[in-house]
């Protein structure tokens, strides 16, 4: 039983979403996946397999009580039951939008509403899956992590097998990596190497403020694979640079967007794992941290010595990654965290493809909400396409800015800029165009 003496506070990540909860509403923060299966699946073995998952996920389990200014974890929350909904008269579209109003009903954090989930009909032999959570309970890592777990639960009891993977680690183990870190003398070493390389003339420059009715909103999105010639070109040059492949799509999203804004010093937030070495790896929770990223191209680099620039760039800041990035605004030196922003748009890679196949079903996964948008934020997807693994890109608008059209526009623009440098990888950065301008 949890007294205010052993009352753990919450992990600088939770906090933060804690604090942004309070502070522009519950809505943005809200995430959610939806899973469609098609084929002989045992309904009542895989709402088994999702509740002994739920049940083995400690951190998803708890309610926030603040008192005398500060923020604690309570861990008596119960196991939310499933929702059950018939959308079978629904096209492919009305089911989409279906997903996009089941987003929005809020989350109290007080009282322990950190997800829920709903099991939908949608045909003979179709069924579908909506998990939707508050960000402050899970990253993208730990969805794949459920999901995953989801599988593996679902397999050993239809099969009477045993569990393929290791069981979840405790929450605990997690928040005792995570205080020993802020204890130790790496803390302060590893946000000297932020004041160092971000500070004033190397801070992040103040962007323009657009006058938004909501700064933090949930936004439309366009997402699509990247077609299977460039697919082919950019697997051959990743192989030359001994990188992913969907490092050549970030490095070329950063020339892209640098010259939407003209600044070639302009900062992007990239989401780092802070997992490695910790029991967070088999903990599905919220550990994402974003940390800003200068490309710094001069325009006289070519394609293969774009991506190097950027491998380089990642380099040099993973071995600081546990600097938390809330933290980081408020030491940096000439930099005002009121008034500046970090790092601009976000490019995200999501290196987790799920099975395509798994017990008879085909399994497919759209992303309906990743969480806040600020302004114009991208996400590469790893996934698997009729047995190859494939890239996916989305890109992700404020609702204010853009809508589905618009982005679907500069999805392709950039695809025009991408394949243009494939072609020919010779080509400067300064030589590449772009044709459709974000707004101003």
């Amino acid at each position: 039983m949890q007294t205010m003496d052993s009352l753990a506070p919450l992990t600088r990540a939770q906090h933060s979403m804690w604090k942004g909860h309070h502070y522009h509403g519950s809505y943005p923060f809200h995430t959610a996946e939806w899973l469609v299966i098609e084929g002989p699946l045992h309904r009542e073995l895989f709402h088994q397999a999702i509740e002994l998952t739920l049940k083995e996920a400690k951190a998803l389990h708890w309610r926030a009580l603040e008192k005398d200014g500060k923020v604690f974890r309570i861990d008596d929350v119960e196991l939310r039951p499933p929702q059950f909904v018939d959308l079978s008269h629904l096209d492919d579209q009305g089911i989409l939008d279906w997903a996009d109003h089941a987003v929005e009903p809020e989350f109290d954090l007080s009282r322990g509403h950190l997800y829920d989930y709903t099991f939908a009909h949608l045909g003979e032999q179709k069924y579908g899956l909506f998990f939707r959570a508050h960000h402050v309970a899970l990253d993208g890592y730990a969805y794949a992590l459920m999901i995953h777990r989801f599988l593996d639960y679902y397999q050993a009891l239809k099969n009477s097998t045993t569990l393929q993977n290791k069981p979840f680690q405790h929450f605990e183990k997690f928040l005792a990596d995570e205080q020993r870190y802020l204890e130790s003398p790496k803390a302060e070493k590893d946000l000297q190497f932020w004041r160092d390389n971000f500070s004033y003339d190397l801070a992040p420059k103040k962007r323009l403020k657009r006058k938004l009715k909501q700064p933090f909103s949930q936004g439309p999105r366009y997402e699509d694979v990247i077609d299977w010639d460039m697919q082919q070109r950019m697997n051959t040059l990743a192989a030359e640079l001994k990188l992913p492949s969907a490092m050549i799509v970030m490095a070329v999203m950063m020339i892209y967007l640098a010259k939407q804004s003209g600044d070639k010093k302009q900062c992007f937030g990239v989401p780092m794992m802070s997992r490695l070495g910790t029991a967070a790896m088999r903990i599905p929770c919220l550990v994402m941290n974003i940390l800003p990223v200068r490309l710094a191209a001069t325009g006289q680099e070519n394609l293969p010595e774009t991506v190097t620039l950027l491998a380089q760039r990642l380099v040099e800041i993973r071995p600081h990654q546990q600097s938390y990035f809330e933290q980081m605004r408020f030491v940096l030196e000439g930099f005002d965290p009121f008034e500046n922003i970090l790092f601009g748009p976000v490019v995200n890679w999501i290196p987790y493809p799920l099975p395509e196949q798994f017990e008879g079903c085909l399994l497919t996964k759209t992303t309906i909400s990743a969480g806040p948008i600020e302004d114009f934020d991208v996400a590469i997807t790893n996934k698997f396409v009729n047995g190859i693994e494939r890239l996916y890109l989305a890109v992700d608008g404020h609702k204010e800015l853009y809508d589905v059209e618009s982005l679907r526009e500069y999805w392709h623009d950039f695809m025009n800029m991408l394949r243009l440098w494939l072609q020919q990888p010779q080509l400067v950065g300064e030589k590449l165009n772009i044709e459709k301008k974000l707004p101003e």
